[in-house]
């Protein structure tokens, strides 16, 4: 390679059927009226060039984002919102996982655009986690509470305004260029042009070996972060999070390469561990949307239902800790899958 020949990692016809419908692939149908659609790992094997696994699996975050497009644009199930953000976290996910060989450089501009997206987004996710998992079995047991009613009024209307927002960015002509870019960048091989000899010679060499590195190192961020886990304070447990996130992304996209039930038990202990850290989360960012549906509102119904509201958020905090820790247990038990 340090003649600078550049070397093509063909797509396979998977990889084709995952693009289509973008520039250069034939259209397909996006989005599906059979229900929101969930992730699809590419199939890797451990010889594969790195360089033909980095497009194997960014085609299949794009075949994830398309097959949700249109139930997002309907709004018609909080689900699909939900299957495009996780679409969003893969690609961006795939960028890191492939960086080295990759250069930060080289992935900034996908980077930087897939970023946009999720940000419009985000807020969309957290007003339907808010009434699903927190205000609705609050309204269950008070639901008869006229503050509670009136509290609820405001957020699913904040959660309506949220949701159009979310909508909204995947009409603007940035969301088509974001397809177009990630699509011919792929197809084109724009990112290998742009790499150092060095580099491009990295991409050629087999997945394998880099799978393990990246999970190794994934492993023991983890391992490292989860260290004094009942002291932990609400920062150290959010980088106790994006430490599990980062791993399990990785996981999921390699599991693939060795054993099949190893890596399924590791996974499932990864999920259930983010899970737990994901809802602790939710319940630590609770109280600003409290205070959102509140805004403006007095009186002492109103204070009543916010101390209703916030005393169950503390209560579903407590019991989520005492989780955590058989979650971390399990997980330390599973050991490693490659």
């Amino acid at each position: 390679m340090s003649s600078g020949r550049r070397v093509a990692f063909p797509l396979r016809p998977l990889e084709v059927t995952a693009l289509s419908g973008l520039a250069g692939f034939p259209a397909t149908r996006r989005g599906g009226r059979g229900g929101p659609v969930k992730a699809r790992p590419a199939t890797l094997t451990p010889t594969m060039p790195v360089g033909t696994a980095f497009k194997a699996v960014m085609a299949a975050g794009l075949a994830h984002l398309l097959a949700n497009e249109r139930g997002l644009l309907e709004g018609r199930d909080p689900e699909y919102l939900h299957q495009t953000r996780v679409a969003l976290r893969r690609l961006r996910s795939a960028l890191e996982v492939f960086s080295p060989p990759l250069q930060k450089r080289v992935t900034a501009a996908p980077a930087r655009e897939l970023k946009w997206l999720a940000s419009r987004l985000g807020p969309a996710r957290d007003w339907d986690v808010f009434l699903g998992e927190t205000l609705q079995p609050v309204e269950a047991q008070f639901g008869a509470h006229r503050g509670l009613k009136a509290f609820a009024a405001r957020c699913r209307r904040l959660r309506r305004g949220a949701g159009a927002k979310a909508r909204g960015a995947a009409r603007f002509p940035r969301y088509r260029q974001l397809k177009t870019l990630l699509s011919t960048w792929l197809a084109s091989e724009g990112w290998l042009a742009r790499l150092n000899s060095g580099a491009r010679t990295a991409m050629e060499g087999p997945v394998g070996d880099h799978a393990r590195a990246v999970l190794e190192a994934r492993y023991s961020r983890v391992r490292k972060r989860g260290r004094g886990l009942h002291d932990q304070s609400a920062a150290e447990l959010h980088r106790l999070r994006i430490a599990i996130k980062k791993f399990r992304y990785a996981a999921d996209f390699f599991g693939g390469l060795y054993k099949a039930d190893a890596a399924r038990v590791n996974l499932r202990r990864l999920a259930r561990l983010q899970d737990i850290l994901g809802e602790m989360n939710d319940a630590a960012t609770a109280p600003h949307l409290v205070a959102r549906g509140f805004r403006r509102t007095r009186g002492g119904v109103a204070l009543e239902a916010r101390g209703i509201l916030l005393g169950w958020t503390r209560s579903r905090m407590a019991g989520l800790t005492r989780e955590l820790g058989d979650a971390w247990r399990e997980f330390i038990a599973a050991g490693r899958f490659w």
